[in-house]
C-alpha cells in the first residue's frame, strides 16, 4: 500500500472516530444530556456499551444493524454519520491539502454534519452548535483581516432567512435563521448566496415529488439543515 492510501485511511478512521463523537452530540444535545457522562448505552435497553460495540461502521454491521444485547435495530444514522466524517474528511484533504489555513473547513464541515443529524432527528438547530462555530468563525475571519467580510455576509444570509421567517412565520426556523447566518460568516455574502440558491434548488428537487406522491403533508415540518449544509459544501469545494 502506498503511502498517500495509507494517509488517506488514517484520515478515514480518524474521521469515523470524530464521527463517532458527533453521534453523541446529535443524540444527547436536544435531549440536554451531558456529552462527556455516563457513557455510552442503548437508546432502548439501557444496556452500557462496551468498546466493542462501539467500533465505529464495523460493529454497525458486524451486530446487523441491531443492539447486541436487546436485539433491535440501531439507528442507521450512526453509521451514515460515522461514514460520512470519514468521506468529508479525505474529500478535504484530496482538495485542499493538510494545510492548518484550511482547518477551519473541516471543523465547519463537521457541525454541518452535526447539525444536520440534529434537525433530521429532533426537527431542531441548537444554539450550542451555532453559537460556538459562529463566535469562532468571526474570530478567525478577524486573524485573517476579513471581519467586515464576514460581517456583512452573515447579515446578509441571516436576513434573508429571517425575511421569510417574517413573511411565513410556519415556514422557517430560527435556527435555520441562525443557521445561515453562520454561514454567511464563513462563506462570505457571495458564497451564502450561493449556499442558499443551491440549498433550496435540492430542496425543491427532493420534497416536490414527496409531496406530489403524498409521502410528506404539505403541513409537515421539513428540516432544511441538510440542504443548507449541502449547499454549503458545494460551495466549499467548488466555488
Amino acid at each position: 500500500m502506498s503511502s498517500n492510501l495509507t494517509i488517506l485511511l488514517f484520515l478515514f478512521l480518524g474521521g469515523t472516530i470524530i464521527g463517532s463523537f458527533l453521534n453523541v452530540l446529535i443524540h444527547r444535545l436536544p435531549r440536554k444530556k451531558s456529552i462527556l457522562w455516563p457513557p455510552s448505552s442503548c437508546p432502548q435497553c439501557r444496556h452500557r456499551l462496551h468498546w466493542f460495540d462501539l467500533i465505529p461502521i464495523v460493529s454497525y454491521l458486524w451486530l446487523k444493524g441491531n443492539c447486541r444485547y436487546c436485539q433491535r435495530p440501531i439507528s442507521r444514522l450512526y453509521p451514515l454519520v460515522e461514514f460520512l466524517t470519514g468521506l468529508a474528511t479525505i474529500i478535504w484533504a484530496l482538495r485542499f491539502g493538510l494545510f492548518p489555513s484550511e482547518l477551519w473547513k473541516l471543523v465547519l464541515l463537521y457541525g454541518l454534519i452535526a447539525i444536520s443529524g440534529i434537525d433530521l432527528r429532533f426537527k431542531i438547530i441548537p444554539n450550542k452548535l451555532t453559537y460556538p462555530l459562529m463566535v469562532a468563525g468571526l474570530i478567525y475571519r478577524w486573524t485573517q483581516g476579513e471581519l467586515r467580510l464576514a460581517l456583512s455576509g452573515g447579515i446578509i444570509g441571516g436576513s434573508i432567512l429571517l425575511l421569510v421567517k417574517l413573511l411565513y412565520p410556519k415556514g422557517m426556523g430560527m435556527g435555520d435563521v441562525k443557521l445561515l447566518t453562520l454561514l454567511g460568516v464563513l462563506l462570505g455574502w457571495k458564497g451564502v448566496l450561493h449556499a442558499l440558491f443551491l440549498a433550496s434548488l435540492s430542496g425543491m428537487l427532493m420534497i416536490f415529488p414527496l409531496l406530489l406522491s403524498g409521502k410528506v403533508h404539505r403541513q409537515e415540518p421539513i428540516p432544511f439543515a441538510p440542504f443548507l449544509a449541502l449547499g454549503a459544501v458545494i460551495v466549499i469545494f467548488y466555488f
